[in-house]
Parts: C-alpha cells; sequence; structure tokens
C-alpha cells in the first residue's frame, strides 16, 4: 500500500523555515519529521535545520549549514547526495514564508491521513469529499467520528494513555524521587507549593512600588546563583540596569548568598548606585574638590583612592565577580517594553526554552495584549496563554502583577482576587497566586507570626519588631492544597525577604 503524501507541500514548508528560521519556534515543538515528513530529503533538511536553530545559530546561510553538516561524515555525504545548499536553496525559492501557517495544517493533514493508513482504516472516503482541499487534520479527525490516539500523536505530539495504567510504577518512584519541583529559599511556602513545578504558573501580586519587581529578583537569584538553573527574564517596567542593581544587592545582602560568595556585609542599593563608600571609620569617602567645589581629583585617582582606603568598595567588587563567574549564561533578560503581545511573549519564551534549554521564566509585570488596552478579558487571555506555554513545554513560568487601587483599603490579610488590578479572573488560570501587602505601623498591635522555637521545641507566638517592616504573603490559590498568610521581614533597600513565620490576628 502507498502511503499517501503532499511532497510539494513539504518543500514549501521546509522552505519558509530556511527562509525564516525563527519559525521554528513557533512550530518546531508540533512537527515531528518520523510523523509529518513522507519525503527523505524533507525530512533530512527539517531535523538539520532543528538542530541547528537549537544548538548551533538562528542564522542560516551556506556557510553555517555546510559546518553543521561537516561535523559528522555520514551527514555530510547525505546532504552531498541530496545535493546540499542548491536543494536548499530550490526549496526557499518556491516558499512564501508568510504562508508558513497554511504549509502547517497542509503537513498535518496528510500526516495524519497516513497514520490513519498505517493502522488499516480506509481513508478513500475522505480523499474524494468535495470539500477535501479545504480540510485541516481537525476537520478529518471530526470525519473519523471517534477519539482516537492517532490524533493525539498527530495534532498535539503526545501519547494517549490509558489513565488507569500505570499507578503501581508512580506510586514506587515517588518513593525514590519525591514529585517536587526546584527548592526555593521561603520553607514555608517551599512545602506548601512543592517548590517550584515544572508546568505551572506562579502570579504573585502588590500594590504598585511596594516591590514586586525586587521580590521577584530574590527568587531569580536563587534559582541562578544557588540552584543553577537558567532563567528567562522578561521585563517590561525596569530597565535592565535597575535590574543589575537590584540582583547586586541580592546577592550582597541575603545569607543564602553570603555563604557562597564568603562576605558577610550589608550595603543599601542607594548608595551603590550613588558611588558611595565606607572608609575603616564608617566616613563615607568623597572626591577632592577646591574651594570653588571643582574636582581636583581624577576619577582614576578617586577611584584608586577608593579602592586603597574602603573595604566596602572592595567586597562589593568581589561580589560583582563572583555573580559574573557563577551566573555565566544563566540569567538572559530581555526588555518587552516595546512589544509585550501575547504572540511576542510566546515567541520569546519558545525561543529561550528551545535554544538555550531555560526552564524557569519571570515575566514582570503581567499587562493584557497591548493590542487590546483596557479590555480586562484581554488580561485572563494573556495569563491563560502562559499557562499554556508553561504546560506545553514544561517549563515554570512566574509572573508579577500589580493590585488594584482599592487593595490600600484592605488589611494585608483581607487581600484577594479581587484587588487584582486588571482582572481577578486570572485566578482561574494560576496554579499557585499569593498577594502581598505591608503591615501599616499602626496595625502592628493586630498581628503576630507563629514560627518554629527550636529552645522550646514547638511553635511560638511572636510579636512585631516596631523598628523593622513585615509583609503579609496571602495565599489567594494553591492547586497543591493548604493556604496559609505567610509574614516575611522586608528591608527593600537591600533587597531582603525573610519569610519569619505564619501571620495570625492576635
Amino acid at each position: 500500500m502507498e502511503l499517501i503524501s503532499n511532497i510539494p507541500n513539504e518543500i514549501l514548508f521546509v522552505g519558509a523555515i530556511y527562509k525564516h528560521p525563527d519559525y521554528l519556534v513557533e512550530y518546531g515543538h508540533y512537527v515531528k519529521s518520523k510523523y509529518d515528513f513522507a519525503d527523505e530529503a524533507t525530512k533530512f533538511f527539517y531535523d538539520s535545520a532543528l538542530i541547528i536553530y537549537e544548538t548551533r545559530t538562528q542564522e542560516f546561510n551556506k556557510t553555517s549549514v555546510l559546518t553543521f553538516m561537516a561535523e559528522d561524515e555520514s551527514r555530510l555525504s547525505q546532504y552531498k547526495r541530496l545535493k546540499g545548499w542548491s536543494t536548499i536553496e530550490y526549496y526557499m525559492s518556491l516558499a512564501n514564508d508568510e504562508d508558513i501557517k497554511g504549509y502547517f495544517n497542509i503537513l498535518k493533514k496528510y500526516s495524519l491521513l497516513r497514520e490513519y493508513q498505517r493502522n488499516g482504516f480506509n481513508i478513500e472516503g475522505i480523499l474524494k469529499h468535495r470539500q477535501f482541499e479545504m480540510f485541516g487534520a481537525q476537520d478529518i479527525y471530526k470525519l473519523r467520528g471517534k477519539a482516537d490516539k492517532i490524533n493525539t500523536v498527530i495534532i498535539t505530539n503526545d501519547d494517549a494513555e490509558i489513565l488507569n495504567n500505570g499507578l503501581l510504577p508512580m506510586i514506587n518512584e515517588r518513593l525514590s524521587v519525591p514529585d517536587m519541583g526546584l527548592p526555593f529559599q521561603y520553607p514555608i511556602m517551599n512545602d506548601l507549593f512543592r517548590g517550584l513545578k515544572l508546568g505551572t504558573v506562579m502570579f504573585n501580586g502588590m500594590p504598585s512600588n511596594a516591590g514586586k519587581t525586587r521580590y521577584m529578583m530574590a527568587i531569580v537569584a536563587y534559582v541562578t546563583l544557588v540552584q543553577k538553573q537558567k532563567a528567562l527574564l522578561l521585563l517590561n517596567e525596569m530597565d535592565l540596569e535597575s535590574v543589575r542593581y537590584c540582583l547586586l544587592v541580592t546577592a550582597i545582602n541575603n545569607p543564602e548568598f553570603q555563604e557562597l560568595h564568603g562576605h558577610r556585609f550589608h550595603k543599601d542599593e542607594r548608595e551603590i548606585t550613588l558611588g558611595m563608600y565606607r572608609d575603616a571609620n564608617g566616613n563615607f569617602i568623597f572626591r577632592k574638590q577646591n574651594e570653588d567645589g571643582e574636582y581636583i581629583e581624577s576619577i582614576d585617582e578617586f577611584t584608586a583612592r577608593v579602592y586603597e582606603e574602603s573595604e566596602e568598595y572592595r567586597n562589593v567588587l568581589d561580589v560583582c565577580q563572583w555573580i559574573e563567574n557563577e551566573s555565566q549564561g544563566l540569567i538572559i533578560a530581555k526588555d518587552v517594553s516595546a512589544d509585550y503581545s501575547d504572540k511576542s511573549l510566546r515567541f520569546e519564551i519558545q525561543k529561550a526554552a528551545l535554544t538555550q534549554g531555560v526552564k524557569y521564566v519571570f515575566y514582570d509585570t503581567l499587562k493584557n495584549d497591548i493590542a487590546s488596552i483596557g479590555e480586562w478579558a484581554a488580561f485572563k487571555v494573556t495569563a491563560t496563554e502562559l499557562e499554556e506555554i508553561a504546560k506545553n513545554l514544561k517549563i515554570f513560568i512566574y509572573g508579577s502583577i500589580q493590585l488594584a487601587e482599592n487593595a490600600h483599603e484592605y488589611l494585608p490579610d483581607e487581600l484577594n482576587s479581587n484587588n487584582i488590578a486588571e482582572s481577578k479572573m486570572i485566578k482561574h488560570v494560576a496554579w499557585t497566586m499569593v498577594l502581598f501587602k505591608e503591615i501599616p505601623k499602626d496595625k502592628f498591635v493586630k498581628y503576630q507570626y507563629i514560627s518554629h522555637d527550636p529552645e522550646w521545641g514547638g511553635d511560638c507566638a511572636h510579636r512585631l519588631n516596631p523598628d523593622k517592616r513585615y509583609y503579609v504573603g496571602n495565599i489567594d490559590k494553591n492547586r497543591f492544597g493548604e493556604k496559609k498568610k505567610i509574614m516575611f521581614e522586608v528591608n527593600l533597600n537591600q533587597n531582603v525577604w525573610k519569610e519569619v513565620g505564619v501571620c495570625t490576628r492576635k
């Protein structure tokens, strides 16, 4: 039996890929050569394109392709047998890269029909249908009249499974490998959320100017500098320079990083941004001036003097170098303020996952699609898009959200999804969601926190220290189980978020 195929469409699809390699970000996850290509040449050139894009370069030309082919003797031999770059050029000359979606739909239609043939189904009736040329893969699936594994494999590239099979191996596997995500630095939250689990989304919200980016950066720093995982950071509010300062003060002031870089001191971000460093007597060192306020010390001389007189400055330099050494290639930052549309976000996340192996994505701040400003439903669409990307790519996505102005009317432990600025409906999409707010000083008498005291051997209640700042992280959504109100001791100037216990009213 000769299997049905549409080789000309395969050629057009592959040609469009070579003309516009970034299409692999959108379609690489859904196209599998063993199912979707019937022709040896198109299969070979597609597989090669995917490997080149993921592991070598995102620029396709004669030199980059030939360099890849020459790395393996058998691969180079096949490349030459298929007439190499001249064949690719021919494919590209035929393809209109703007028609890639149509090529993809036809590709899936014919791969679905081939799988029906391989499994003994008669497809003659489908082929003779008067609207066959208009059909997509989903239309052919509907004509088959029943759900089946073939549809799942071809259209979604996920193998369908019988749900009640494999329970015993699953239970036994959990004895050796508990179902936990990547641990992060806050013990109570880490336990409640089972870590940062791949395939899930976490949304954390705060009022405007309360530190939502800083809190996110504390987690980014831990994921990359401590856990050594790659992270993609998408920004549409704070610029890259501000985020660099935040990363630095996080590493300087928090004990989980101090243990690694070996320096135990504290430094405010404001002082770093203003170039203010203390000498051995605790006095700030200033550039020398004459009576008229004119500098009489060159910047090189001043820098050398600060280095000589300030241990604090030398320690900051050491931490900077440590961050550069430890985070090499682990933090990928992208300013998306010019385009944070759903399409753009999907592209950036998929590309980072495909080409950099990123599994942890952080987006600040979550907004609705810029093409739908003011439409609250679009905010939920964006959140849903992120949830689907996380599930399909098996990655973790964190999104910070801004609370509405009416959040100021609520006490911190009373916040809920109604206080989200654009749409409370994103709660339905989230796996976990925490809403943060600072406890006003005049409300300290209403609150306490419960934490384990090793000396007493049990949980103890603690009063709030009037000289410190406290935030409540109100867990509003947790698909993994229990919800609690977590109290943090916070120093925004040093980006310290110390999880002290569970918040309760007195």
